[in-house]
């Protein structure tokens, strides 16, 4: 009977530390969770107040610099803020779920944008923010619930694993492989300079949430000051931030705002999940429907700020698209976008070059059967994602040539 009893109360106690060991789970989830979203909410309140403090002051009859307007400190200030919170929630959460929830900060930047610059909000818009907020409510709900704070001796252990060191190893051949495109070979696509940002933003999600966990274990009373680690992944994650911050501007200044911005967040989140399943094992102890669930949540996010961002302002003209007239219209601008010009077309939409030579078209038989008001061909998102910012795709007014050869 004694050892029954014994056994009985060292079950119960099992039972009662393992609940308690998932509560506290939950909670630092859930203070991850929340540190992510108001940061990200801060960042995109401080993005529009920025944006609106230029806009006031090109208003002025004498305009002085931004700096000197304590309107644009104040949104910076929000911004260090929102960055704190971001880089505080690494400490709480796995870091494959606070990527992800980046969505907030496209979500809030619609509704605030609408408030603060009077832009206008569409039906595609409230759908992408409906996917979006769905599937930031999946990737909570089936995210790791192992999440461990590793401390420097479990960091040091961490970087010297076989799978992270071939992680490491082909990480930096494809940087190579980029950098010899971009810089040698002179192919200055999109693809290539969100690549390079969303590679080299993998190595900041590792360093960022070393140094935040291994700060979190210093204020919990074990100081890691001691472990060399903590510095070197501090000027990791700084050198790493500033050449994703390089590449990113290098991408908004030569292509249109509507395909880096979705493009950006679709790479730097596999990016950042990858990372997390490499050197943190964030994904160990799942069953296989919470992963498939957690990647469900991923797409309808990615689909979700693809709709956000459908159809607004063009970063290089600056020209706000043209209000469609009827649905017809309506439906003829936003279908390209979203599905290839080839599924909606029912003619040929370019011309076909014949082997040999031709001689009874005429020049008007050769144009296209599709034309802008501007005389200026059709093209689709997917021609700006890979065209650089020199290619006659983007130049209004420009023929392109739609597989046809040159005589």
């Amino acid at each position: 009977m004694m050892e029954l009893e014994v056994h009985d109360n060292i079950e119960v106690s099992t039972n009662a530390s393992a609940e308690a060991l998932s509560s506290t789970r939950y909670q630092d989830i859930l203070v991850g969770c929340l540190l992510a979203v108001g940061g990200n909410l801060l960042i995109s309140v401080s993005l529009n107040i920025q944006k609106y403090s230029h806009m006031k002051n090109a208003e002025n009859p004498v305009s002085v610099h931004y700096t000197r307007d304590p309107l644009w400190w104040t949104g910076i200030l929000l911004m260090g803020l929102g960055e704190i919170g971001n880089f505080s929630a690494y400490g709480f959460s796995p870091a494959s779920l606070i990527a992800p929830l980046g969505t907030t900060t496209v979500v809030a930047n619609m509704f605030l944008a609408a408030l603060f610059l009077k832009e206008k909000i569409k039906a595609e818009h409230l759908f992408g923010s409906a996917l979006a907020v769905i599937g930031a409510f999946l990737l909570i709900a089936f995210s790791a619930k192992n999440e461990r704070v590793l401390n420097g001796d479990e960091i040091n252990q961490a970087l010297i694993q076989l799978p992270f060191v071939i992680y490491i190893c082909v990480e930096l051949v494809g940087l190579g492989v980029l950098f010899f495109l971009l810089y040698y070979k002179a192919m200055t696509k999109v693809v290539i300079y969100l690549l390079i940002s969303s590679v080299v933003a993998s190595f900041t999600v590792i360093a960022a949430k070393a140094v935040s966990s291994m700060l979190q274990i210093t204020f919990a009373g074990i100081p890691q000051f001691s472990y060399p680690i903590l510095y070197i992944m501090l000027v990791v994650m700084i050198v790493t931030a500033i050449t994703q911050i390089k590449y990113l501007n290098e991408a908004m200044k030569s292509f249109d705002a509507t395909v880096v911005v979705p493009t950006n967040f679709v790479f730097f989140t596999i990016s950042a999940i990858t990372a997390g399943i490499v050197f943190y094992k964030e994904f160990w102890g799942m069953n296989v429907l919470e992963i498939f669930m957690f990647f469900i949540g991923c797409f309808l996010s990615f689909i979700g700020v693809y709709f956000i961002t459908l159809g607004k302002m063009s970063a290089n003209s600056g020209e706000e698209v043209r209000e469609p007239s009827s649905s017809t219209e309506y439906a003829q601008q936003i279908s390209p976008g979203i599905f290839p010009s080839w599924l909606m077309a029912t003619v040929n939409v370019g011309e076909v070059q014949p082997k040999g030579e031709v001689t009874h078209l005429s020049d008007s038989d050769r144009e296209p059967f599709f034309q802008s008001k501007t005389g200026a061909e059709s093209f689709t998102s997917q021609d700006t994602m890979y065209s650089s910012a020199s290619s006659p795709v983007q130049t209004v007014g420009a023929q392109s040539n739609y597989g046809a050869t040159e005589h």
